[in-house]
């Protein structure tokens, strides 16, 4: 019975890829997340490049989260009110436009922030209205596995985005890969045209912009989350472990650099890159089987797994100096010796993994338990949660850091993480 359970579900991803919308917009979205992830570490590039400062780099940072805090929440009452499909073709558009000044040579520092900002002010249309389209492009029934496959096409194209922005810098140059990003964006556009969406969800688009206001449809929203405890733990688990990533995406350099003793050049493939596959290995799991556990439970052990995996984390480095790594190393060939660097890699995949536990049910659930008519509200006012919390590691983490050191800094939210797992198991 159980394999005939996991032989349905694996059924549900194909028949998830073969909703000809839901397939055109996941070929838009490789395209848009692609060129996203990439116009990130390229900026923070030619910023470096420009400045050698890193207080410089923070700035481009902050140019990307800021919106996130002022906007989210706005953004995402308009994507309630406006039609889904032309949000999405128009703010890969803006976002293609914006990056035509980038093809300048020598842009000023200020109008690379400037810009940067309004590439980042146009986002916070498109990510609400991404994930709030879901469920207007698939039946309820297919709407896990559906997610799990737009998570692992984000995740993909993430780790694509993150191992492929410093050689196509370097083989482009930077006018002619602000091009082909460009390009890519526009692309993207191209294939939501090619999106048709059911006639029942364009009447229910045209009803919901009868809606009285702007402030009464944020108290609206406030009013449905304090009610439904269901949304209100998945945007909390959301909203924390996006937090806690940004954390130690910040101080990965510090990990790197003091306790790995490599270079930083070699830390996306060490850790981001291995995240990212664990990432999609826990959606490809999710996919198969995961409809058919309690979708709270499996976040809370997502919370649980990453925390046990962050307090150990930073005594990886004592791990090869334990009795049975020695063993094995006398007993396997030397090219197959185990190293601080073999554990690091899997450990990062283990916390990727764990991650994937925790955003593909609790966006299932939001995605479920929401009408139609607030659904972009709701990931708008996740995007702001997720912005206003994720602006505390780009000032904070590296002066706690300097204080009580990035060992102790990572330890202390892997703890975070357990307990909140704990809670979150404890309480239904």
């Amino acid at each position: 019975m159980e394999f005939v359970k996991k032989t349905i579900s694996r059924n549900d991803m194909l028949a998830v890829l073969k909703i000809r919308p839901f397939s055109f917009m996941m070929i838009s979205e490789f395209f848009s997340q692609f060129a996203f992830n990439m116009q990130h570490f390229v900026l923070i590039f030619v910023i470096f490049e420009l400045t050698h400062s890193n207080t410089a780099v923070s700035g481009i940072i902050l140019s990307f989260t800021v919106p996130a805090i002022l906007f989210s929440l706005i953004t995402g009452v308009f994507v309630d009110r406006w039609n889904k499909k032309n949000i999405l073709f128009s703010t890969n558009i803006l976002r293609g436009v914006f990056l035509i000044p980038f093809f300048l040579p020598n842009l000023h520092v200020g109008l690379i922030y400037t810009f940067t900002f309004l590439i980042a002010v146009a986002t916070q249309f498109f990510l609400p209205a991404e994930s709030a389209i879901i469920p207007s492009l698939v039946p309820k029934n297919l709407l896990f596995s559906a997610n799990a496959v737009f998570s692992l096409g984000i995740y993909s194209t993430t780790l694509l985005g993150y191992i492929f922005s410093g050689p196509i810098l370097l083989l482009l140059g930077k006018t002619y890969t602000f091009v082909f990003l460009a390009v890519l964006f526009f692309v993207s556009a191209f294939f939501i045209t090619l999106i048709s969406i059911s006639n029942k969800n364009k009447r229910k688009n045209i009803e919901i912009q009868a809606t009285p206001s702007i402030a009464y449809e944020a108290r609206e929203i406030f009013s449905f989350i304090r009610k439904t405890r269901k949304v209100m733990y998945a945007l909390t688990m959301l909203t924390i472990a996006q937090a806690i990533l940004f954390m130690f995406a910040v101080l990965s350099p510090g990990y790197a650099t003091d306790i790995l003793k490599i270079k930083l050049e070699s830390l996306s493939w060490i850790i981001i890159a291995p995240a990212a596959i664990g990432m999609v290995a826990g959606a490809l799991i999710l996919g198969s089987i995961g409809k058919n556990f309690n979708r709270k439970w499996i976040s809370s052990l997502g919370f649980l797994l990453g925390g046990v995996s962050f307090i150990i984390f930073p005594f990886l480095n004592k791990v090869t100096s334990q009795g049975f790594v020695q063993f094995l190393n006398k007993i396997l060939p030397l090219f197959l010796n185990i190293t601080i660097l073999h554990i690091v890699v899997v450990m990062a995949a283990v916390i990727g993994f764990a991650i994937s536990l925790v955003f593909i049910p609790s966006n299932t659930t939001i995605q479920i338990e929401t009408a139609e008519s607030m659904r972009g509200r709701i990931y708008g006012f996740l995007n702001a949660l997720i912005g206003a919390v994720s602006f505390l590691p780009v000032v904070l983490a590296g002066g706690l850091a300097d204080l009580f050191g990035v060992a102790t800094v990572i330890t202390g939210f892997g703890i975070i993480m357990l307990f909140l797992g704990i809670f979150f198991l404890a309480f239904e």
